[in-house]
């Protein structure tokens, strides 16, 4: 079998990127921003309002939040892209009795299953995380100069042993698929 040779990375004026949709309760389309790096080898998604938080003077619905987002990555017809990482950041303070997850789902809409991950954070918890994601089975690649459609689907969750607990919170502040040196996101020739 012969493997298409690899591309060095598109020219920065043949790749967009779209955000199509927004949407849940930790998101409005409005605190979302979605860009490509200049040499168009990474796409960062950054969330302004991205909070979940238990404990004193929280209301149930506040220790849950999802954000769903639609992006299309166009590129040119002779190209072919895979997101292979993305890497999550954000901040958490977790008092004793407290814990906090990150559950994330991608998917390549007209291909395969979603890929589901869940990250846990601990009690005791009070600085900046940082968590990657890595195709597991492989890289995914799109169809030659398609624009699929991806969507990434994110939930923050905290709890605290009771309800007049001391605040816990966990927030997220970007979503990185970035190439360079650690190729998160791939492009072949077709």
């Amino acid at each position: 079998m012969v493997t298409p040779p690899r591309a060095s990375g598109p020219p920065a004026d043949h790749v967009t990127i779209e955000k199509l949709t927004v949407n849940g309760t930790g998101c409005r389309a409005d605190t979302v921003a979605v860009g490509l790096s200049p040499d168009r080898e990474a796409f960062t998604v950054i969330y302004s309002d991205y909070l979940a938080r238990a404990g004193t003077g929280a209301r149930n619905p506040d220790q849950r939040r999802t954000c769903g987002l639609t992006v299309r990555l166009n590129v040119p017809a002779t190209l072919g892209y895979a997101i292979t990482a993305v890497d999550y950041r954000g901040y958490a303070h977790l008092e004793p009795g407290a814990s906090a997850s990150l559950s994330a789902r991608y998917h390549f809409q007209g291909s395969g299953a979603p890929t589901y991950t869940v990250h846990p954070f601990a009690s005791g918890l009070d600085d900046s995380w940082q968590v990657t994601d890595s195709a597991g089975g492989g890289p995914v690649f799109s169809s030659c100069g398609q624009g699929r459609k991806i969507d990434i689907d994110t939930e923050l969750r905290v709890s605290a042993d009771r309800a007049d607990a001391p605040t816990s919170l966990i927030t997220m502040d970007s979503t990185d698929s970035e190439v360079a040196s650690t190729y998160h996101l791939s492009y072949r020739a077709c």
